[in-house]
């Protein structure tokens, strides 16, 4: 639970920051339409640290701080100063989540959240260029046997202890858990809803899901939900 391979925390620094940069780019074109005070007024988060409070929110401005995001975003993955790059990426990454709520979701909040979390782990000690500068500033290689040793040079992966790691566990866990949760109350009152009080109105819904392409966008959970929020005493 508190223990956690280097090589593991490697590749999940190259996932993430593949996320993060594909993250900013599906947003690329609607930078003028949603993040900039050109398009329609979006509703922001005044209390998350939102990095366009402080440079602005003009176009110009807006389109160089997504293309800090993504140039930061592809050095986390290299592994090149990699917990400044985490940390730029991580602010660029919540101030555009937060520019406009509007458009966000439950991925959304867990991107930010592992982002923060894991600020507090060593991600550069494997599969990164930062290991590989080490590793050549440590071993000087001044023979030829030096060249031809493998040993010398080469960053081994280590345990590493953190309650950061924990707390990453811990918030996958929870949402599972609560997901669950969700899932298994939405059922019984489905199923009360459909029973006791009115068995056509479910009928419709599941008609809206299986009949009408224009629903087809919306998870069919979601339909329910929102229909039983509304009906249900």
């Amino acid at each position: 639970w508190f223990r956690v391979d280097s090589r593991a925390l490697g590749i999940y620094r190259i996932l993430i920051g593949w996320v993060c940069v594909l993250d900013i780019i599906r947003r690329w074109n609607y930078i003028d339409v949603f993040y900039s005070n050109q398009g329609i007024p979006m509703h922001s988060d005044s209390k998350a640290l939102n990095i366009f409070d402080y440079i602005g929110n003009g176009s110009l401005e807006v389109h160089i701080i997504f293309l800090i995001g993504i140039f930061f975003s592809i050095t986390l993955i290299l592994g090149y100063k990699t917990k400044l790059s985490h940390l730029i990426t991580t602010i660029i990454i919540i101030g555009i989540h937060s520019q406009a709520v509007n458009l966000g979701n439950s991925g959304d909040t867990f991107l930010n959240s592992i982002l923060i979390w894991t600020l507090f782990l060593p991600l550069g000690k494997s599969f990164s260029l930062d290991s590989i500068i080490k590793s050549l500033k440590e071993f000087k290689e001044s023979k030829v046997e030096d060249l031809n040793d493998r040993i010398n040079g080469m960053n081994k992966p280590i345990q590493i202890y953190s309650i950061a790691y924990f707390a990453v566990l811990f918030q996958i866990s929870a949402i599972y858990f609560l997901s669950a949760i969700l899932i298994l109350f939405l059922i019984s009152s489905f199923g009360y809803y459909y029973f006791f009080k009115d068995k056509n109105a479910v009928d419709e819904i599941i008609f809206i899901n299986s009949n009408l392409d224009n629903y087809r966008t919306i998870p069919e959970i979601l339909v329910v939900c929102e229909y039983m929020t509304r009906k249900l005493p």
